[in-house]
């Protein structure tokens, strides 16, 4: 263990990692046998965090702790980035076919990601820089320990360097072809039916092992969003609702898996085409979420079509980004990954199939950027506002299809105001003014001014207001959620 003493003078910590921490009184050791904690106590990162990083590849070299308070910074010149109040982690460099990236959870339990700065003070090392501020207020309504998403400790700083094998190196810094490789694995394309007892399995009744038998006719889909699988996204609807779905629709629920981040929506759609047996027919009542609206108002482009074997009778956009969403655009991207790691671990929703399942897609995302990856990512890109393809998305569709929305403002509280507000202001760093779920504008799901069939009016649409209770990813366990489902999604509704 080594003193901080607010100077900002290199403290070494071992193993060739060096802490730069001016403004900071207490103390920092580098703990590298467990997750950002320390050998002697229990580890603070949740199952939910340590399966996915596995799962991912990513590996930590080095676990650093700082207990500390803030103080002014004496004794030293501090220019240069720590003007900002951050502060500085030197690390060995261990060369470009092993990336390194850094995941801090501050006191609070808001959790940001970081990659090495471009040129290092030290040869051979790389360097980290992350917020010195030492946060003291939890969000309103955050989980406890056992309850949290990803980290379960709370009160200190932890620091977490990661560490991945790069793929290979001639594919160059393409994030479509790197997304696509990692999306083949962990997200691959699969048609599935969607019965009691089998919500939350993934992988479970996959029809192209199961067979088509009794599926033909009036069916409900589920259509999932970014980063995200069938069984994570609508893990937290109750049982009594997907019964009583079953039933009425005869067995005849489906769940579409699918890439969210190397191809488009339309790409999508035409692949749920082609897993449909040309002997079967079937009209559909869908259910999306986020980006998975977007594909559901492709299907409805591609259903168009006098040969499809599908059609399209409703869709419920539940938090979809119509109109878009700003954390689409690439200089956004690394508020979107922070902002889905903070809410994964302090407003976990639902069974720990979520924030597990979410944070897989994130990861993949944070080793394209730790590659220096920089082209955009199609499927991420779909949703940028400015994309003319948002406009025209869906008109082909029948005007006849039934629209219903489901929508929230949350309203972050407490230490989650400094990840997402402009300092001593109430506008939203990337949102601005407009209000918001955290990941896309309210309005979105009802929007899509100028394509037949948006706005969604006023009494197909359950808003949930503003509130600290409801955010972009826990929809599906909010009872008023399965209630409209329950009143919306019947295989006899006429819209």
């Amino acid at each position: 263990m080594a003193d901080l003493d607010g100077s900002g003078i290199p403290v070494d910590l071992g193993a060739g990692v060096t802490l730069v921490a001016p403004g900071l009184l207490g103390s920092a050791e580098r703990a590298p046998e467990m997750l950002g904690g320390r050998a002697d106590e229990e580890p603070p990162a949740t199952p939910a965090l340590s399966d996915a990083l596995a799962a991912a590849g990513l590996q930590q070299v080095h676990g650093v702790q700082i207990d500390a308070v803030e103080v002014p910074a004496t004794g030293v010149d501090v220019r240069g980035p720590h003007d900002e109040g951050l502060l500085l982690l030197q690390v060995p460099d261990l060369g470009p076919e092993s990336p390194q990236v850094l995941l801090q959870v501050d006191e609070a339990g808001v959790a940001t990601w970081h990659f090495p700065q471009g040129d290092a003070t030290a040869p051979g090392t790389l360097e980290f820089s992350v917020r010195r501020e030492v946060a003291t207020a939890p969000i309103e309504g955050a989980a406890d320990s056992d309850d949290r998403g990803l980290a379960a400790a709370i009160g200190r700083k932890l620091m977490s360097v990661l560490v991945f094998p790069a793929v290979e190196r001639g594919v160059g810094l393409l994030a479509r072809v790197l997304a696509a490789k990692y999306e083949k694995t962990s997200r691959p394309y699969r048609l599935r039916t969607f019965a009691p007892g089998e919500t939350r399995t993934a992988g479970a009744g996959n029809l192209a092992d199961r067979g088509w038998d009794g599926i033909d006719g009036r069916a409900l889909l589920f259509v999932h969003g970014t980063f995200a699988t069938s069984h994570g996204t609508f893990s937290g609807l109750p049982d009594d609702l997907i019964g009583h779905l079953w039933h009425a629709y005869d067995g005849r629920v489906l769940a579409f898996d699918h890439p969210s981040l190397s191809v488009t929506p339309q790409d999508n759609a035409a692949h749920l085409l082609s897993l449909i047996p040309p002997d079967r027919r079937l009209e559909v009542d869908i259910v999306s979420h986020s980006r998975g609206g977007l594909v559901a108002r492709a299907i409805a482009d591609v259903a168009a079509a006098a040969d499809s074997p599908l059609s399209v009778r409703s869709t419920v956009f539940v938090a979809a980004p119509n109109t878009g969403t700003p954390l689409a655009d690439d200089a956004h991207i690394k508020a979107f990954i922070d902002r889905m790691t903070t809410m994964l671990n302090l407003v976990p929703d639902g069974p720990l199939s979520l924030p597990a399942d979410i944070l897989s897609g994130v990861l993949d995302v944070v080793k394209i950027l730790a590659v220096g990856a920089v082209e955009g990512l199609p499927g991420l890109r779909a949703m940028d506002p400015t994309d003319p393809g948002l406009k025209t998305l869906g008109s082909a569709g029948s005007p006849d299809i039934a629209r219903y929305a489901i929508d929230v403002e949350f309203e972050p509280t407490g230490s989650l105001l400094s990840l997402v507000r402009v300092k001593d202001a109430a506008v939203d760093l990337v949102f601005g003014q407009r209000a918001n779920d955290m990941v896309v504008p309210t309005d979105g799901a009802a929007g899509a001014a100028g394509v037949p069939g948006f706005p969604v009016p006023a009494e197909r649409r359950l808003a949930f207001g503003r509130t600290p209770d409801v955010w972009h990813c826990s929809f599906f366990s909010q009872p008023p959620t399965a209630e409209r489902l329950r009143q919306w999604c019947h295989p006899d509704q006429q819209g």
